[in-house]
């Protein structure tokens, strides 16, 4: 079995240096990752608390979107994951229960509270790493940094909305980030630079506390972990990116926590990811990997060995869901290429005239492989789901699995939306849109109609 072979091959440096890489398939290898990101195996019945933050803590790291048409990305990623879940089960982490925080790692990131002493650190080191900027705002803004920290000291926590714009006659631009409030660049910066923390949300809106404040409410393990310095946190960030993704190539490693170190080091960035990994397989933590057509090392996590057992004895991905544009599975487009052979493409910001795919596309994962995207609209005067627009990739066939799977996964939407009804207005090809909208009638409709005319796909009316 291959955890017998990993466990011989990392009993020794001299052992795992001289043995042979493990051939995966890149249908293992995609499977893998998906195992490890909480996609291969079907979702709790009824997810629970634990079960949210359980996934959390496994992906490391929640990107933050605030595109709001079906629903802001963060809560889609764990709807992909866990299914229709209560969504006051994931807000309710962050505030009052302390057990995730906000942070810069993958973009704006919710993370798991267990690795707040890792980001303090980088906060304490901002100026040395990505951060210098802000640090700079941050000196020359003297009296707008002591005015918004004292705000937030006498009134208690604040969002942007709660201070006041200047009344100078200007108008925001269309690409003025931060708008004409120079407190709102203020608390970004603070926020980085780790004065204050995100203490809940308003709406959406971030509302910030002092730093102190919050921690006074988080647990104290989470407070006096180790602050690591830098070789220490890049061994550790190495290990959890392995653990998150599963299957990961040196290529691949730095984009995923978005690993950084000091300005001055600029280059070799392929060579110092393959030594972190190779110090991983030292230490038991990873095995190495070939995977077919990936010219690169690639390394498995131990924590995977068992899944590579399962899928070998004939586990298969059965699953079909959508995915955010910003999910940790694909926000690596060159991954995403190279792993699935699948082009993400995020059109929110390309005039309407020249999208192909639509505003705000969702890639459809079935069965393992990337087929397609989906542009999905929430109506919510109507409360209907509307898909205007499936797309299937080159080669995908249309048969009754990929219809069942992407009607299904359309339906677990539909309930955590809370939306009544779907829609599907169009497709590529068009056969696919009249043989699901067929498939999300109701039992009763579908019966009748079957009735009445014998439907020549053979799909029966409780599929």
């Amino acid at each position: 079995m291959a955890q017998r072979k990993v466990k011989m091959e990392a009993s020794s440096a001299s052992q795992h240096e001289l043995a042979a890489p493990i051939q995966l398939s890149i249908e293992e290898a995609r499977a893998l990752m998906l195992a490890a990101q909480g996609l291969l195996d079907p979702p709790p019945a009824k997810p629970t608390r634990a079960d949210v933050l359980a996934m959390i803590e496994r992906l490391g790291v929640v990107q933050i979107d605030t595109i709001n048409v079906v629903r802001r990305s963060q809560y889609l990623v764990l709807w992909s994951r866990l299914g229709a879940y209560n969504e006051a089960l994931f807000d309710r982490l962050l505030h009052p229960e302390r057990a995730v925080f906000e942070y810069w790692c993958h973009a704006a990131s919710i993370l798991p509270m267990s690795d707040y002493p890792m980001y303090r650190a980088m906060m304490v080191d901002a100026e040395r790493l990505l951060y210098d900027d802000y640090r700079d705002w941050a000196e020359k803004h003297p009296d707008i940094v002591a005015t918004t920290v004292n705000a937030i000291r006498e009134r208690g926590p604040l969002a942007s909305a709660d201070f006041e714009r200047p009344n100078d006659g200007r108008r925001a631009q269309a690409w003025d980030w931060y708008g004409l409030k120079e407190t709102r660049v203020a608390l970004e910066v603070l926020w980085t630079l780790g004065e204050l923390m995100v203490h809940s949300r308003r709406g959406g809106q971030k509302v910030y506390d002092l730093r102190e404040r919050v921690e006074l409410e988080i647990l104290g393990d989470a407070l006096n972990g180790h602050h690591k310095p830098q070789d220490e946190r890049l061994a550790a960030l190495t290990q959890r990116t392995l653990q998150a993704m599963g299957v990961v190539a040196p290529s691949w490693l730095f984009d995923y926590f978005r690993m950084v170190w000091p300005r001055s080091v600029t280059k070799g960035g392929r060579t110092r990811a393959q030594h972190l990994l190779e110090a991983q397989v030292a230490a038991g933590n990873a095995v190495r990997m070939a995977v077919e057509g990936i010219g690169e090392p690639v390394y498995l996590s131990s924590d995977r060995l068992t899944d590579l057992d399962r899928l070998r004895a004939g586990l298969r991905p059965e699953r079909t869901v959508l995915l955010s544009p910003f999910d940790s599975l694909i926000w690596d487009r060159a991954r995403a290429r190279t792993l699935f052979g699948y082009e993400v493409v995020f059109e929110a910001y390309v005039v309407p005239a020249k999208r192909r795919y639509g505003y705000y596309s969702l890639a459809i994962l079935h069965q393992g492989r990337l087929v397609g995207r989906l542009d999905p609209k929430m109506d919510r005067d109507t409360g209907t789901l509307i898909a205007r627009a499936v797309f299937l990739e080159p080669g995908v066939a249309v048969d009754a699995a990929l219809v069942h799977g992407i009607a299904g996964a359309l339906r677990d939407l539909a309930r955590f939306l809370g939306a009544k009804s779907i829609t599907v207005e169009r497709s590529e090809p068009a056969k696919l849109a009249e043989r699901l909208q067929r498939k999300l009638l109701p039992r009763a409709q579908r019966a009748s109609r079957n009735s009445d005319s014998p439907s020549p796909t053979g799909e029966g009316a409780g599929g």
